[in-house]
């Protein structure tokens, strides 16, 4: 009798851990039909949330992004509104190469004189996106033939081979060596434009910031490696660290060419 009640509540158990796993990989019928409708929540949080960031003035001088970045039609700058294609790069005024969310940090504290936002704040995720968004159609260029781009280039593309973490695993093994086979109900795939495996490459980073439907919100391409870094048991590089950039710049440049889809609908 006791050996049948413990079998009974293991398979209880069991069933009951499935179904939870099971159910935080499934896409709600509300997202999926905001998928199939093609209303994307990324572009409104972009425009009502980024957008008005965009336009407010702050600091003791008042001023705006917009203030600095409009021609006299009100129209955001191409240089400007092209941006997001171009980053991570070398910028001389802080002296290595960063992303475009702490250039905007660095615009924050510089122009407007006020405390930056913080890298994994709304705010910052917000003006972000805003900047991905207006940029959408333009192709990546991240330049390669700045040689301090370069060593960080070749710096993320150790990080990308590096195994660690509990589970030994590195970016690599998902998607380079896995590529073609299933994880959590969804194909590995290659993360720039080659195919490896017969698994035609994704071009990822021209889809980063994105709406993640099983989270509810936009994030970034940094907080998207956060999240692989969890998953496989390592411990999360810190979003803006010397690492975390050029682990950016060496995914981002696998797609190079390829016209930005910002912010896109992921899963």
């Amino acid at each position: 009798m006791k050996l049948r009640k413990f079998l009974m509540t293991s398979a209880v158990l069991a069933v009951s851990t499935l179904s939870y796993s099971m159910a935080a990989e499934v896409i709600s019928p509300e997202d999926w039909k905001l998928y199939q409708e093609g209303i994307n929540p990324g572009e409104i949080f972009a425009e009502e949330v980024g957008g008005k960031l965009f336009n407010k003035p702050m600091g003791p001088e008042g001023k705006s992004c917009a203030s600095c970045h409009t021609n006299k039609d009100g129209e955001v700058e191409e240089r400007v509104a092209t941006a997001a294609a171009y980053y991570p790069k070398y910028v001389s005024s802080c002296g290595k190469v960063i992303n475009l969310e702490q250039r905007i940090q660095l615009c924050q504290a510089k122009y407007q004189k006020v405390k930056p936002f913080s890298l994994k704040s709304k705010e910052n995720v917000a003006l972000t996106t805003y900047l991905y968004y207006l940029a959408a159609g333009t192709p990546i260029k991240i330049d390669l033939s700045d040689p301090r781009v370069k060593e960080y280039y070749e710096y993320g593309r150790y990080i990308f081979t590096l195994k660690r973490g509990k589970r030994n695993l590195a970016c690599q093994v998902c998607h380079e060596f896995a590529a073609g086979k299933i994880l959590r109900m969804q194909p590995l795939y290659p993360l720039g434009t080659k195919a490896i495996n017969g698994e035609p490459g994704r071009a990822s980073a021209s889809l980063w910031p994105a709406f993640r439907m099983t989270k509810n919100k936009v994030q970034t391409l940094q907080q998207r490696f956060q999240g692989c870094q969890k998953q496989g048991g390592q411990k999360k590089l810190p979003l803006g660290s010397k690492e975390m950039v050029a682990l950016e710049v060496y995914v981002k440049a696998l797609s190079n060419g390829v016209k930005l889809k910002t912010p896109a609908l992921r899963r």
